[in-house]
């Protein structure tokens, strides 16, 4: 599934090849983009015949969500089907602080166990938007847990952060 953000143009492509795989223009091709939550019917159109088997047409959505486009050839030819997700802005935002959080500042690290060489092996990360959520221990942003394995010489081998909220 693809991920596009609201209120931008999506280009919807075809490319429709016969048995041989040679291109085929001057069909007559349609889409439907339906909402998938209810399968609700967003918008219907004609997919326009740019040359050498491609066909394209525009659609700006407005709403968030998952959505899938069914493509419509003649009888002859695939059916083509596609899925995206529509997020907005704020949803990359969001997910920016959180991985700016886990490489900058305003993170908490507890929990932590050692090995016995003192090589950090687990621990909590929190991270919160701003330093007086920070001090106060409020609002965190996520939380994480991280787990690592070193090897008999010390040095880190694997770790892994997984996000627990």
């Amino acid at each position: 599934m693809d991920t596009f953000r609201i209120d931008q143009v999506f280009y919807l492509n075809l490319f429709i090849t016969d048995l041989n795989g040679d291109p085929k223009t001057g069909l007559i091709t349609s889409y439907t983009i339906y909402k998938a939550s209810d399968d609700s019917v967003i918008v219907s159109g004609s997919l326009m015949d740019i040359g050498n088997g491609a066909y394209n047409a525009s659609y700006i959505f407005t709403e968030l969500g998952q959505f899938y486009i069914i493509y419509n050839t003649p009888s002859e030819y695939t059916n083509e089907i596609a899925s995206i997700l529509i997020e907005s802005e704020c949803a990359k935002s969001e997910e920016l602080l959180r991985v700016l959080g886990l490489t900058g500042e305003n993170k908490r690290i507890l929990n932590t166990i050692y090995d016995s060489n003192q090589n950090l092996t687990y621990s909590y990360v929190k991270i919160y938007k701003n330093a007086s959520d920070f001090v106060a221990d409020i609002n965190e942003i996520a939380t994480y847990e991280m787990t690592a394995t070193y090897s008999t010489n010390n040095e880190m081998q694997e770790m892994g952060v997984k996000r627990l909220t």
